[in-house]
């Protein structure tokens, strides 16, 4: 006879491995129907009972796991982190952003608060920083190849800052390949907010904090309200939160730009700088006493008076003649967030039920840059014969590429105009609703449901420099040696712009589910889920022609770093999914329970062609608190949009010329990579080209899907003997092939070198025989292509524990849960350029690259929960291991280390019953750790902010009343 447990079991793993719509809408069902498992869910998992003495309604709420702790339970093979809705209040961060990216399982490059921006007219909003967003990075795979979903349905934009927290009852986090259940992207794994259901009452909090440095002030407020009964529920509110900026001068680790030179730490800044760096011939009485170059002349900068006398000026070299541009930068960027959201189900018939959820979200943010630096290369002159010249040479752009004949040379920066300020004004709304029900009498269950986003985000650059403009107001007789002067300032602002860069995003979707049992076998019902859907996504790109690239001349009206390119597109796909559940033994001698999990998923991409992916699971008890699991499933991620519509920006790499110094023997064997260059040729001397980052439509080319595998053996021991306890530990491994990349310009020199008939020598533009640099690259296209290899593999590892109560004499001390959970990367290979010449594979692992971020081989997070009576407190410990920071060395090139580092945050709580109310204090980074420095490397801040705290000590409070 098979017990309760065996049958229970089934029904929930179906529940928990049904595709997209499915899943929530399962989950919805069983929770209108036992709320009393709903409750206990909400205790935590460690009041959980153990799995063989599991009544209904416990295995019921198996599908919400508790705070922190990886769980496999008895109905899935596949390991999941739950954060429940205490985990994320005991943060006391008011975005759900800053709450995931601590987990142990997500390394890697990925956008926060804490990112600031450097301008540009890049479409994609994963290569923005500024706008607020903050994005998960699973595995250190990239946020691309993390899925975001909402009770199960794709979020139409990956940036989880939009979610009202106060929609959130958990989130469940699954580190691993699930491409057969949710579709592309899902390779790292997916992140799935669920939301709150059978909420009744209203509920107001407001938060507010503040750094040790008195900054970084961020406060807030949310009200929710819901009403629940026998026929549906329906929960509503709207959610407010603002961040105040913080610049890198606050903070002495970011206040200057610091260098590693030959083992040295330098503080630097820009030689572009506000009083002007100026070449001019040596015979200038200027230039008295200054060093010479090779060509006779030298540098000069305005020392004194309004620079209308030769003898206002000095030799420029000196120790002060440098620009601290991160004096502008923020370390956290401005924002300020309104959501509002409304989710509910109601029950039309008997055996129909409708659901829906929506939600609206408006980001106001901005980041900010130094004042813009500029020189006669961008375009604009002063004449020998211009009056505020008293230097009697030409300021120009000269003939590029040829310092023997080049102009004069005059850069400055602009600090009168004030700071670059990139503001980003976002509008996100995402709409799912549907109907559910059952078929008659049967086991069988069904679902149908449409899912809308749409994105709106307008970023401004403002006080970048117009050409012309900046042009005509130095001719009109803005004296552009002497800024000081307000007057001189008053005219050159007539010469700055605001070029505008909006981005339009949507996604449509419909898809239907039917799950049930087959048939009986001995060890259980056999269950199915099959379901299809349609996907539409769509982007639209435009920028205001103020800052529309020229690719000819790389070149728009403003600066090139403001240039942008117009793109767009869309993706259709049709999907049809199907997955089982076959129980195979029950309660035999050393087999508690075996079962096995099928899945299969067909998609076709009008873009990118079709794809099937399939999954094997296996689930084995030798004995009812022993689960040994294994998964293996096929991944894929289809090109997204960006990488298949992206427009043409501006990126500046330093490039090896394999054509340099060949003979005409040399060049026929490789006409391809070395059309128009002389015989013996000595190179471009400037080393550095233009490169054009895009999107494949571009530059006229397709893209097909990575694909891969991803593989998880893992055992979870729950012993009965020890009650309260529950650990687990997983054996990891993923592996891509095709992956999506921007192609590099040394390879795409090399590539075509080795061979001409290599489909990346259409991207190498070079001057023909009509131009002074004939031969010279003039721009090569570096687009997303299908290049590289990549693979990562480690374990996972919790414990958790849920101490028994217990008395210290007469004297209650309170409940206390415990939990560790810890992630260790072995290994995270790249082969970027596989079958070139001199390809190698490079293990990232236990690494910092500005590539891909911080692999940490160990990250940790421990956490001691504590209540008794109206009284609770949590103290969490997040740990990171060190690194090497590669090329660290700006000279050498040498690598540094990076030390581990320790983060700890408590917090306490007291509810008073009388008033319904509950206040919170607490304090993050409660020793006021200083990240560990990567120097030049670290864009303008010298920290990797994806990964580390720039605040600091941070002390927060929260006053929570209930109605």
């Amino acid at each position: 006879m098979q017990s309760n447990y065996n049958r229970l079991s089934i029904a929930v793993r179906l529940a928990l491995s049904v595709g997209i719509a499915s899943t929530a809408a399962m989950a919805q069902a069983q929770d209108a129907t036992n709320k009393d498992a709903s409750n206990a869910q909400s205790q935590g998992t460690n009041d959980q009972q153990p799995a063989n003495k599991a009544s209904a309604k416990t295995l019921t709420a198996v599908s919400v796991t508790g705070s922190l702790i990886r769980r496999v339970d008895a109905e899935t093979a596949s390991p999941v982190v739950t954060l429940d809705r205490a985990a994320i209040t005991n943060n006391g961060s008011p975005t759900l952003g800053n709450v995931l990216q601590a987990l142990p399982s997500i390394s890697g490059n990925a956008t926060n608060t804490q990112n600031n921006s450097n301008g540009g007219g890049g479409a994609s909003p994963t290569l923005e920083g500024g706008d607020g967003a903050a994005r998960v990075s699973l595995r250190g795979l990239g946020v691309t190849r993390t899925l975001v979903l909402v009770d199960g349905q794709r979020l139409a934009n990956q940036d989880v800052n939009m979610i009202p927290q106060n929609m959130i009852e958990r989130v469940d986090v699954l580190a691993e390949g699930a491409s057969t259940v949710y579709g592309s992207d899902a390779i790292g794994g997916v992140v799935n907010f669920i939301l709150r259901k059978d909420f009744k009452g209203a509920e107001l909090s407001v938060n507010d904090g503040i750094s040790s440095h008195g900054d970084a002030q961020r406060h807030g407020g949310q009200f929710t309200v819901g009403a629940s009964g026998e026929e549906g529920n329906i929960v509503a509110g709207v959610d407010y939160n603002k961040y105040s900026p913080v610049l890198a001068t606050r903070r002495g680790f970011s206040s200057h730009q610091l260098y590693l030179s030959s083992g040295v730490v330098n503080a630097a800044g820009s030689g572009t700088i506000p009083s002007g760096r100026i070449l001019i011939p040596g015979s200038s009485p200027a230039a008295a006493g200054c060093a010479l170059n090779s060509q006779g002349n030298t540098y000069v900068t305005l020392g004194n008076g309004n620079g209308s006398s030769l003898g206002n000026y000095r030799c420029y070299g000196g120790a002060g003649d440098t620009f601290n541009y991160n004096a502008y930068n923020y370390i956290q960027t401005q924002q300020e967030r309104s959501n509002f959201f409304v989710s509910g189900n109601y029950k039309i018939a008997d055996s129909v039920t409708f659901f829906g959820d929506a939600f609206y979200n408006h980001t106001s943010s901005s980041g900010q840059d130094a004042p813009a630096p500029t020189s006669v290369g961008d375009g604009w002159n002063v004449l020998a014969s211009n009056p505020i010249n008293p230097f009697g040479v030409t300021f120009s752009q000269g003939t590029i590429g040829d310092p023997n004949t080049s102009g004069y040379q005059l850069s400055t920066r602009l600090t009168g105009l004030g700071t670059r300020l990139h503001t980003f004004t976002t509008d996100n709304y995402q709409l799912n609703a549907g109907l559910r029900g059952a078929f008659g009498q049967s086991t069988w269950i069904w679902d149908a449901s449409f899912d809308y986003g749409h994105t709106r985000r307008v970023q401004t650059n403002y006080n970048e420099v117009n050409v012309p403009a900046f042009q005509a107001a130095i001719d009109g007789g803005a004296n552009i040696f002497n800024q000081a002067d307000p007057a001189v300032t008053a005219l050159l602002k007539n010469g700055v712009d605001a070029p505008q860069y909006t981005l339009t995003s949507s996604m449509k979707q419909a898809q239907a589910n039917a799950s049930g049992s087959l048939w009986d076998l001995p060890a259980g019902s056999m269950q199915l889920s099959v379901g299809a859907l349609y996907r539409k996504s769509t982007l639209d790109y435009n920028v205001t022609s103020d800052a529309l690239l020229d690719p000819a001349t790389n070149t728009c009206v403003v600066l090139s770093e403001a240039c942008g390119s117009p793109g767009g597109g869309s993706i259709d796909v049709k999907e049809v999914y199907a997955e089982t559940l076959i129980p195979l033994l029950s309660e035999q001698p050393w087999a508690y329970s075996l079962n096995v999990d099928l899945g299969v998923r067909y998609s076709d991409y009008n873009t990118s062609g079709n794809t099937t992916n399939g999954k094997f699971a296996i689930e084995y008890r030798p004995i009812a608190d022993l689960l040994m699991r294994g998964t293996v499933s096929q991944v894929f991620r289809a090109p997204n949009l960006d990488e298949l519509y992206d427009g043409r920006t501006v990126a500046g790499p330093t490039v090896s010329d394999p054509c340099v110094g060949l003979s005409q023997a040399e060049l026929n064997q490789h006409t391809a990579a070395c059309q128009n260059v002389p015989v013996n040729w000595t190179g471009n001397p400037l080393g550095q080209v233009t490169g054009y980052y895009s999107g494949a439509a571009a530059v006229g080319t397709s893209l097909k899907p990575e694909q891969g595998k991803s593989i998880d053996i893992g055992f979870v021991y729950s012993p009965s003997w020890l009650e309260g306890v529950s650990s687990s530990l997983d054996f990891w491994h993923i592996y891509l092939t095709d992956t999506l990349t921007p192609i590099a310009a040394q390879t795409v020199l090399n590539s075509c070198y080795a061979n001409n008939n290599s489909p990346y020598c259409s991207y190498i533009n070079r001057y023909d025989n009509t131009s002074k640099l004939a031969g010279a690259v003039n721009y090569i296209n570096t687009p997303v292509v299908n290049l590289g290899n990549l693979s990562t593999s480690g374990v996972d590892f919790t414990l958790n524990y849920a101490i028994p109560h217990f008395d210290v004499g007469s004297v209650d001390p309170g409940r206390f849960k415990a939990g560790l959970n810890a992630t260790y990367t072995s290994t995270y290979k790249v082969d970027a350029t596989p079958n070139q010449p001199g390809a190698s594979t490079v293990d990232y692992a236990g690494t910092y690259s500005q590539q891909f971020g911080n692999i940490s081989r160990l990250r940790g997070t421990f956490t001691l929960n504590w209540a008794l009576g109206n009284w609770s407190a949590q103290w969490q410990s997040r740990y990171i291991n060190h690194v090497t920071n590669l090329n660290a060395d700006f000279l050498t090139g040498a690598s540094a280390q990076m030390g581990g580092i320790t983060y700890h945050s408590i917090s306490a709580g007291y509810e008073v019953p009388v008033i319904k109310t509950r206040f919170d204090l607490g304090i993050d980074n409660l020793t006021g750790r200083v990240p560990p420095l990567i120097y030049q490397n670290g864009v303008n801040y010298n920290v990797d902010t994806a990964t580390y705290d720039t605040i600091g000590r941070y002390y927060w409070a929260r006053a929570t009343v209930k109605f």
